[in-house]
C-alpha cells in the first residue's frame, strides 16, 4: 500500500487564487463574411484584461502578508474549450498566446471527434494536444443516446460550464438552430449565474448584467458595452468588478446582528493548528456513564491520525484509475487535506463545548452540595470557611470555563468546521466524473457567519483541474460504486448508531432526572417519618438524619437539574430523530443510485449525486439549527 502523503504544518491551506473561462461559440459556417481577425483582437483584449484584474487581485492579497487568503503562488488562468472549429479555435489560440492553461472538453473520444475536422483544421485540431499549455483532456463517451451526436455537444457545454467562472460567447443573439447551439450554452450561464462576456459578430464586446431584483436572469437582463481599450475605463470596471466579487473576499460584511464577520471566521481558520489529542474528555464520560460499552479514557483520541490513514481511500484509487496519479494527487491537497483539517477541528471544539457544557451543570450542582455539606460541620467556624472556599472555587471554575467557551468561540467554530467539512467532503464526487461540484454563485445561506465557508469551498474546489480521463459507462459506475461505499454506507451506519445511541443517551439521561425527584421524595418522607419518631420521644433519629435531609433535600433537586440541563443543551432526542430522517432518505438515495449503476446516464447520476449532496446539506442545515440556539451557560 502506497504511503499516505504527510499532512500540511496546519489545517488552513491557503487556495491558490484561480479564474476559470469558457468558450462557446459559431461554426466557420455561422462566420463567413466575418472579420475573423477583429474576433480574435477583441478575444485577446478580453483574455488579457482578465488576466490583469486577477493579478491586481493577487497583488492585493500578497500585501496582507499572513493574513491574505489566497497563497502568494502565480494565480491560474485556465480556459475550458471543446476547440471546436470556428468560435472555439479562436478563443483558444487568444488564450495560448495571453499565458492561460487548457482545460479540453471533447464532447466524444478524440478520434471519432476529429471525424467533425478536415484538412487544415483537421492539422489544426491535432496540433492543439502538443502544446504545452494543455493541463487536461476530458474526453465523453455517452454511447447511444436519442439526439445522437447533438447530446454530445450539449454535454461537452454543460461541462465546460461546470469549469467556468466566466464565459466568453462569439454569438449572432440568436436563438439556437438545434440541441447544444451557443445560445443554448448561453442561457444555461446565464441561469447558473456564470459571468458571461459576449463578443458579437462585429467585434463589440458586451457584458450581461442583472438586477439584484431579477427573478429569470435570462430575460430581466440587459447587454452592456464594454471598451476593454479605454484608459478610464468607466465600464470595463464593470467587469473587474463581477470578477472580484466572484472570486475574492467582500471589501465589507454586515455585521450589526452578528460579530462574526467573514474577516473574523476565516482568521480564527488561518490561525488554528491540528489536535491530534485533547483533554476535554466530558462528553466521553457521559457516553460512558450512560451508555453500554464505552470505554473512557481522560485522553481524547480525535481521530486525525486515523482519518489520515483511512479516509478517502475508495476516493483515491478511483481518482487514480480515473484520471491518473496526478489527478489523485490534486484530490489529495487540493480537497482531502482541507477536509482531513475541517473535520479535525469540528471534533477538537465539539468536544470542548459538550465537554463544557456538561462540566458547568455537573459543577453546579456539585457546588451546592458542598455549600449545604457545612451543615454537618455547623460549630466549626474552620470548617464552614473551608467549604465556602471550596464553593467559591468551584464557582469560579464554572465561570472561567463559560468565558474561555465565549471568548474561544467553542460552539460556534465547531458549528463552522462541522459545515466546512461537510461541504468539502461530497464535493469529491461529481470530480470522479469528470465535472465540477461548484453550484451556482449564490452566498452559502443568508448568515454572514458562513459566508467564509461559501469563499472557501469555491476557492478549493476551483482549483482542482478537470481529470485527464474518458468519461465512459465505467467511469460512471465508478463513481456510482464510490458514493455508494463510501459516502452513503458510512453516513447510514453513522446515523443509525447516531440514533441508537442518542435516543438511549436521551431516555437514560431522562429516567436519571426523574431518579434524582424520586429521592428527593423518598428523602422527604424519610424526614417526616423521623418526624414523627421525634414527635414520639424519639429524637435521636430525628437529630442524626435532619442535616442529611437538609443537604439531600436541596442537592437532589439540584442534581435532577443539571441532568435536565445537559440533555436540553445536547438536544439528544432532536437529534436522534434527524439521523432517523436521514437514514430514510439516504436508503432511497441507495435504491436510485443502484438502480442506475447497470446503465448509467451521465445526466442522471449527475442529477443524483447533488441530491446526495443537497441531502447532506439539508441534513447539516437542521442539525446547525438544532444546536445554534444551545449556548454555554454557567449551569445555574
Amino acid at each position: 500500500m502506497e504511503p499516505i502523503m504527510e499532512l500540511p504544518k496546519r489545517p488552513y491551506i491557503a487556495p491558490r487564487l484561480t479564474l476559470r473561462v469558457g468558450v462557446t461559440g459559431h461554426r466557420p459556417h455561422k462566420l463567413q463574411g466575418v472579420d475573423t481577425a477583429r474576433l480574435y483582437d477583441r478575444a485577446s483584449e478580453t483574455l488579457h484584461y482578465l488576466a490583469a484584474v486577477v493579478q491586481a487581485l493577487q497583488k492585493k492579497n500578497n500585501a496582507l502578508g499572513n493574513s491574505a487568503p489566497f497563497s502568494s503562488d502565480l494565480p491560474c488562468l485556465r480556459l475550458a474549450t471543446a476547440i471546436a472549429e470556428g468560435a472555439d479555435q479562436i478563443v483558444t489560440d487568444a488564450a495560448v498566446k495571453a499565458g492561460y492553461h487548457l482545460n479540453l472538453m471533447l464532447p466524444f473520444r478524440r478520434a471519432s471527434y476529429a471525424r467533425d475536422f478536415e484538412g487544415a483544421a483537421l492539422e489544426k485540431f491535432q496540433s492543439v494536444f502538443d502544446l504545452d499549455a494543455v493541463q487536461s483532456c476530458t474526453e465523453l463517451d455517452l454511447g447511444e443516446t436519442p439526439n445522437g451526436r447533438n447530446d454530445g455537444y450539449l454535454a461537452a457545454g454543460h461541462l465546460m460550464l461546470a469549469h467556468s467562472d466566466l464565459l466568453i460567447a462569439i454569438w449572432d443573439q440568436k436563438a439556437a438552430d438545434g440541441i447544444g447551439g451557443s445560445a443554448e450554452i448561453v442561457n444555461e450561464a446565464r441561469l447558473r449565474g456564470i459571468i458571461t462576456v459576449l463578443i458579437t459578430l462585429e467585434g463589440t464586446i458586451k457584458l450581461w448584467t442583472v438586477p439584484d431584483t431579477a427573478v429569470d436572469p435570462v430575460k430581466e437582463g440587459e447587454w452592456r458595452v464594454l471598451n476593454l481599450t479605454s484608459e478610464a475605463k468607466p465600464d470595463s470596471d464593470l467587469l473587474a468588478a463581477k470578477v472580484e466579487k466572484h472570486l475574492a473576499l467582500p471589501d465589507h460584511v454586515d455585521t450589526a446582528h452578528d460579530e462574526r464577520s467573514f474577516a473574523t471566521g476565516l482568521r480564527n481558520f488561518q490561525e488554528e493548528t491540528f489536535h491530534p489529542r485533547g483533554w476535554a474528555c466530558g462528553y466521553n464520560l457521559l457516553r460512558w456513564a450512560f451508555l453500554p460499552g464505552r470505554r473512557f479514557s481522560l485522553r481524547v483520541d480525535n481521530g486525525l491520525s486515523q482519518e489520515a490513514q483511512d479516509a478517502w481511500a475508495e476516493t483515491r484509487k478511483a481518482a487514480e484509475k480515473t484520471g491518473g496519479k496526478p489527478f489523485r494527487h490534486r484530490l489529495d491537497t487540493c480537497l482531502r487535506h482541507r477536509w482531513l483539517g475541517a473535520d479535525n477541528l469540528a471534533v477538537h471544539y465539539s468536544h470542548r463545548f459538550r465537554s463544557a457544557y456538561i462540566a458547568n451543570f455537573s459543577l453546579a450542582a456539585l457546588a451546592v452540595l458542598v455549600g449545604l455539606f457545612a451543615v454537618f460541620f455547623w460549630e466549626s467556624k474552620m470548617a464552614k470557611a473551608a467549604f465556602v472556599l471550596i464553593e467559591l472555587a468551584i464557582i469560579s471554575i464554572i465561570l472561567i470555563t463559560t468565558w474561555l467557551g465565549h471568548r474561544g468561540q467553542w460552539r460556534d467554530r465547531w458549528l463552522d468546521y462541522r459545515s466546512l467539512a461537510e461541504a468539502l467532503r461530497p464535493a469529491r464526487l461529481p470530480l470522479l466524473m469528470g465535472s465540477s461540484p461548484i453550484r451556482p454563485f449564490t452566498v452559502l445561506g443568508s448568515n454572514s457567519t458562513q459566508t467564509w465557508i461559501a469563499w472557501y469551498v469555491r476557492a478549493s474546489l476551483r482549483e482542482i483541474a478537470p481529470s485527464t480521463a474518458v468519461i465512459s459507462t465505467s467511469a460512471l459506475q465508478t463513481a456510482i460504486d464510490v458514493t455508494l461505499r463510501e459516502e452513503i454506507d458510512l453516513q447510514l451506519n453513522y446515523h443509525r448508531e447516531n440514533a441508537s445511541q442518542l435516543q438511549l443517551l436521551d431516555h437514560r439521561l431522562e429516567k436519571a432526572a426523574e431518579l434524582a425527584l424520586w429521592a428527593t421524595i423518598a428523602s422527604g418522607t424519610l424526614y417526616l417519618l423521623a418526624f414523627v419518631l421525634y414527635a414520639q420521644g424519639w429524637s435521636l433519629a430525628a437529630d442524626l438524619y435532619k442535616p442529611l435531609a437538609t443537604v439531600l433535600g436541596a442537592t437532589l433537586p439540584v442534581v435532577g437539574a443539571a441532568i435536565f440541563g445537559i440533555r436540553a443543551t445536547g438536544d439528544f432526542r432532536s437529534s436522534a430523530q434527524q439521523s432517523r430522517r436521514m437514514v430514510s432518505e439516504l436508503e432511497q438515495l441507495a435504491r436510485s443510485l443502484e438502480a442506475r449503476r447497470s446503465t448509467p446516464d451521465r445526466l442522471a447520476v449527475l442529477r443524483l449525486l447533488s441530491h446526495v449532496s443537497l441531502t447532506l446539506s439539508d441534513d447539516l442545515r437542521v442539525w446547525r439549527l438544532i444546536y445554534s440556539e444551545r449556548e454555554l451557560t454557567p449551569g445555574f
